[in-house]
């Protein structure tokens, strides 16, 4: 069964919740477009929720949603300028596992932005199993084989990811230290590029989510390994967990929405109860799950509470390996 840690409500409270918000002093609110930062280039998991996401947005507010790319530095280009913005309703961001989550417990006091306290969360929206994935030149087809010729490489292997701080990069660190192989990091700036170079064979193997590597096992352009999650994914059957090899491990990418701190709650709710609306639509929910994404709903103050989690949980797992972004 699915797990869907951060759901607390559905679209039978989001309609009341809706004319609730409106109420307030920013009842007028919007009357402009409104813009939804990515911070990866397009293609990955956060642009297709945006994308999918953005006419049933633009059709509860009344206003156009834009979705803008701002690719960069692991997504901290993205977050900084979000948590710059005016907290107007009128920025958001697309905020996910990399620049909210892993990286900010990477990189430390480092991280251009308070990840905890320059953003106001809105909704979860996401979360996403991720596939390891390699090229089809290498001789492997599951999990011990890839162990055992990632040994016998003796750190002559490098893998690829969407940058430092990714959830791919934390995943194969996280890998790593569990099982002792050596395998050298070549951040990209997204999944894109990264996935284009996997299927180039410029890189003998990366991690990325399901949405983002699927199709290209299914066209037989990569070779999947395993997936990320404890349990296998029902959209891959056929690929085991690596949990099931490797006891303990376990990486999950999350997606959800962040508006600037201090915008006005009424804003807040607003945005929320259209956002539960939307995931609770088939061509937005069902869409998302037809492609590995598990929809996510919820209060913002539940958001919160596990991107604080994220965050602590992380931050721990940095310290315990050592790593460092250097």
């Amino acid at each position: 069964m699915r797990r869907r840690p951060m759901l607390l409500g559905g679209a039978a409270l989001a309609l009341p919740a809706l004319a609730r918000a409106q109420s307030g002093n920013q009842a007028d609110w919007p009357q402009r477009p409104v813009r939804m930062v990515i911070p990866y280039p397009p293609g990955g998991a956060s642009d297709i929720i945006a994308r999918l996401l953005a006419p049933q947005l633009t059709e509860s507010l009344g206003q156009t949603l834009v979705v803008e790319n701002r690719p960069g530095a692991n997504g901290f280009i993205a977050a900084e300028l979000v948590a710059r913005s005016a907290p107007d309703g009128y920025t958001l961001l697309m905020g996910n596992a990399g620049p909210n989550g892993m990286g900010p417990a990477l990189y430390g006091s480092r991280t251009p932005f308070d990840a905890m306290h320059d953003f106001a969360p809105v909704m979860a929206v996401s979360i996403v199993p991720q596939i390891m994935a390699v090229h089809p030149s290498v001789p492997v087809r599951d999990m011990p084989g890839f162990l055992a010729y990632a040994r016998a490489q003796d750190g002559r292997m490098s893998y690829g990811s969407a940058g430092v701080g990714s959830a791919g990069h934390m995943a194969m660190e996280l890998l790593k230290s569990l099982t002792d192989i050596q395998l050298t990091h070549v951040p990209y700036r997204g999944s894109a590029p990264s996935t284009a170079d996997l299927i180039a064979g410029v890189i003998p193997v990366n991690f990325d989510t399901v949405p983002v590597l699927l199709p290209h096992v299914r066209a037989g352009r990569v070779r999947g390994i395993a997936v990320s999650s404890l349990q296998r994914v029902p959209e891959a059957p056929e690929l085991a967990a690596i949990a099931e090899t490797v006891p303990g491990f376990e990486t999950v990418s999350w997606g959800g929405v962040l508006a600037p701190a201090g915008t006005p709650a009424p804003i807040i709710a607003r945005l929320n109860a259209a956002l539960q609306l939307a995931m609770a639509r088939p061509e937005v929910g069902g869409a998302l799950a037809r492609q590995g994404i598990q929809p996510q709903s919820g209060s913002p103050a539940a958001f919160g509470a596990y991107l604080a989690a994220e965050i602590t949980k992380w931050t721990g797992v940095v310290q315990r390996m050592g790593l460092t972004p250097d």
